[in-house]
């Protein structure tokens, strides 16, 4: 990994428990030693500079390694350095990293015969918390176990949350199927979600129906009632 201190140590913590192991520097030149000593089966790099910068460490690493997997983060409004790290055969990843998005990038692009199997990260909302690798779940600290399927929901909804999400494309996710036959079991499956949320179905807090579109997910804050009033 090429990247900055602060992000290198972002990311690593990000990865702790995965099955992977991380060498970084945030010199593209010591980069390129790095990747001869200890032949990576991917290299990740950021948007550093100096006095070898990203598109030449790119020229370097595809002219000795053409065929290892290389993903380039870019910051936003950095068209042009895309395009030329697009050209030079490496993935194109908007920096800073979304950790979802990285994980499923790493996974898609590592040598088939050495598959990874990485788990989503835990989704820490605050008040709540989501495991990525076991249906459960943490609300304001008291844990509980979720249905598969439920599980899947929460998850889906809560890694976009504040954003409306057409029901149509819930249903297409979760189930597999289109948005008129799975439309009575989507709402059942909220309204055990909103349980388990202590929400409210008169007047919800975390799942709210955008009427004529589908249902935002939002974080409401600490109400004044505990689990157990």
């Amino acid at each position: 990994m090429i990247d900055t201190a602060e992000c290198a140590g972002i990311v690593r913590s990000a990865l702790t428990g995965q099955p992977v192991e991380i060498e970084s520097t945030d010199d593209p030149a010591t980069g390129l030693i790095l990747v001869g000593r200890i032949c990576p089966d991917i290299v990740l790099v950021g948007p550093v500079s100096g006095p070898l910068d990203v598109i030449g460490f790119l020229e370097v690493l595809h002219g000795a390694e053409p065929d290892l997997p290389v993903i380039v983060g870019i910051g936003s409004g950095n068209s042009a350095l895309a395009g030329q790290a697009a050209l030079l055969g490496a993935a194109v990843l908007a920096h800073p990293y979304r950790i979802d998005a990285l994980l499923r990038l790493l996974t898609s692009l590592v040598r088939r015969e050495r598959p990874l199997d990485l788990h989503p990260p835990d989704l820490d909302l605050g008040r709540l918390r989501i495991d990525g690798a076991a249906p459960r779940m943490w609300l304001d600290g008291t844990e509980e176990r979720l249905p598969m399927r439920e599980y899947l929901l929460l998850r889906y909804l809560a890694e976009r949350t504040g954003a409306v999400v057409a029901r149509k494309d819930i249903i297409r996710a979760i189930w597999g199927v289109d948005g008129v036959r799975g439309s009575n079991t989507l709402t059942v499956h909220i309204m055990r979600l909103r349980r388990r949320l202590l929400d409210d179905d008169s007047d919800p807090q975390w799942i709210q129906v955008i009427r004529g579109v589908g249902y935002q997910f939002t974080v409401p804050s600490p109400s004044t009632k505990g689990r157990d009033t």
